[in-house]
């Protein structure tokens, strides 16, 4: 693992307290004052202080998926098993509890946690069975804590999942609601968007398809003019956002990528650091609204 710093040159940081021995899986904000990075091997939570603790799964347990956001995380092993923290009152990453999921566990997502909210009410899990599923579990305390609350067969084994907010009309900063979807990235290259109740979890019966190209499709939480959006990436790279008042799933004029995050800095207020083949780049987006259809 490589940590840079990006200012008017790029230069590698070698003090940032992030293991970079291992392969990082996740990297992310973790409440008020911590950076979390998960690998293989563990959790690692870097304080604003520089006090690092650190988590080890039992058994010699090896993480293969990350779900994560301000205060919740969630990882599968290789044994399929799913270890699910919070962080509680202290401040503290607190373990809650080890759902048992059946089959091989391909994907895991959570919502990213809303204002005036402590948690995120769902976690979304793609496995397989006998054939390939997404359930929706609980995370609120209470009967229900880690029950499957509704469940949806998948053509093909997910990629990706992507729980997020994105409004399909008038943006939520211009009075209008925001509509919670999963979003499947699947194997064949195909994308699914499906609605979930955000009171039950419950999943829409109907959803949308659309083929996005020849790659397994990997979704990505990005920002667009600072509403929710996600960038699908396969053999073309795709965005679904909302632009005066119209939701939309627009392929973008670029080469193949493989990896995207947002990225804010001076020079760049909104924009996505992204890996293309073994180059990294920043981009922004321009022309917004329009089909950007040429290679």
């Amino acid at each position: 693992t490589i940590v840079l710093s990006i200012g008017e040159t790029v230069e590698e940081v070698t003090d940032s307290g992030f293991l970079a021995t291992a392969v990082t899986l996740s990297v992310s904000l973790l409440g008020d004052d911590s950076l979390l990075q998960v690998h293989p091997n563990g959790i690692r939570r870097i304080r604003s202080d520089r006090r690092i603790n650190e988590f080890t799964p039992p058994n010699k347990g090896i993480i293969s998926k990350v779900a994560v956001n301000q205060r919740q995380v969630a990882i599968a092993l290789t044994d399929n098993t799913i270890i699910y923290f919070e962080l509680d009152a202290a401040n503290q990453l607190e373990e809650k509890a080890k759902p048992s999921v059946q089959g091989e566990i391909a994907a895991m997502d959570m919502c990213a946690i809303t204002a005036g909210r402590s948690r995120s009410k769902f976690l979304c899990v793609g496995s397989f069975e006998t054939s390939w599923i997404v359930r929706v579990l609980s995370l609120e305390p209470g009967p229900n804590f880690m029950q499957v609350l509704s469940r949806q067969a998948l053509p093909d084994r997910p990629e990706s999942l992507c729980l997020t907010e994105i409004a399909t009309g008038a943006s939520s900063k211009d009075g209008g609601q925001s509509t919670l979807f999963l979003y499947a990235g699947l194997t064949n290259g195909v994308l699914m968007r499906i609605q979930v109740d955000p009171v039950t979890g419950q999943l829409a019966p109907d959803f949308r398809t659309r083929f996005l190209g020849t790659r397994p499709v990997k979704l990505f939480k990005v920002e667009v003019q600072g509403q929710p959006a996600v960038l699908a990436l396969s053999s073309r790279s795709w965005m679904c956002y909302n632009y005066q008042g119209r939701y939309q799933v627009t392929p973008m004029s670029y080469e193949t990528l493989e990896y995207a995050s947002s990225f804010t800095s001076e020079a760049c207020p909104e924009g996505f650091v992204c890996v293309a083949g073994n180059t990294l780049r920043i981009l922004t987006t321009d022309r917004l609204g329009e089909g950007f259809n040429q290679q």
